[in-house]
């Protein structure tokens, strides 16, 4: 039998345009350093680019966006912050649908990158008091330097029952779930304020049983979220572009293309990395620390991160 046709992955990163396809408004510019919602625009529905084996992404050298989804990276903004567009989009979106008000004292459970974004998303909404646990030690410091006010470690602290004391005034308390574990979900059920809004951001893919009449008492309030809208997209160039995300902290090394494999054990290792940066022109495959600078640096096509 014939080998199935390979995946091509990515779909954060910075492009560069290099052509037009027909019966395009070509209103950007060849060389134009953009991002893009990782979806072509298709009918009936969009097609997602970097998970199957249509639409390639970016860790091809070339690939196929929608002209409508194009993104202008603004001049003077790092590309590196560029390429970080599309999770601080989900964190964005995570966010908005949480509803926050300023008194809220948001708890995030998780903090990989999704989770570290969120804090960062809101911090920048004003948030004063973000709490933040996880099992990593690293991890947990990379979330104080993205704006949490505390850091629990969960094998050391009972975080729930801790936050529930924290958070005892009523709508207070609002718990991001960016781990996605199937356990997790029934302890938050059965541990969470009264009146918590839990917003369900790590990706699960198994069977989750928790007891309804317990989140039913509390009038807990439970959103899933998925993605995000264009505009929100938007929003977190705009916020990036303009220094308004500390986005910095996120990226903890780079690699050329001969560092890829060792950057994917890596990135398995929590204590190790949170995201790290492919800059095809990189020469050697050591993994380097990256240095955080803003401004452009024209003659890179693309960034993606593992």
């Amino acid at each position: 039998m014939p080998d199935a046709p390979a995946t091509i992955l990515g779909h954060e990163f910075c492009a560069e345009i290099v052509s037009f396809g027909p019966n395009t408004n070509q209103t950007l510019s060849i060389g134009q350093k953009v991002c893009s919602v990782p979806f072509l625009k298709n009918h009936p529905a969009d097609s997602p680019i970097g998970v199957s084996p249509e639409q390639s992404g970016a860790y091809s050298e070339y690939m196929v966006l929608s002209e409508e989804y194009l993104l202008p990276i603004p001049e003077g903004t790092p590309i590196e912050a560029a390429a970080l567009t599309e999770p601080f989009a989900v964190a964005i979106h995570a966010v908005e649908k949480a509803n926050l008000r300023t008194d809220n004292i948001p708890l995030v459970m998780g903090t990989g990158p999704i989770g570290l974004a969120t804090i960062a998303v809101l911090k920048q909404r004003g948030i004063k008091h973000i709490v933040a646990s996880d099992y990593s030690a690293s991890r947990r410091a990379l979330a104080t330097q993205m704006g949490a006010s505390e850091v629990l470690h969960p094998g050391e602290t009972d975080v729930l029952g801790h936050y529930a004391e924290l958070a005892n005034e009523p709508y207070h308390s609002v718990i991001f779930e960016c781990v996605g574990t199937v356990p997790l979900f029934g302890q938050i059920c059965e541990l969470a304020p009264k009146h918590t809004r839990i917003i369900m951001a790590g990706l699960c893919t198994s069977e989750v049983t928790f007891n309804p009449l317990q989140a039913m008492r509390k009038e807990l309030n439970i959103q899933y979220v998925f993605y995000y809208e264009y505009d929100e997209y938007e929003q977190a160039r705009n916020l990036l572009a303009s220094n308004q995300l500390d986005w910095q902290p996120l990226v903890t090394g780079k690699v050329g293309l001969d560092g890829i494999s060792e950057a994917f054990k890596l990135i398995q290792q929590p204590d190790s990395h949170a995201k790290i940066l492919i800059d095809p022109w990189q020469a050697g495959s050591p993994l380097l620390p990256i240095h955080h600078t803003h401004h452009h640096t024209h003659h890179h096509t693309h960034h993606s991160h593992t």
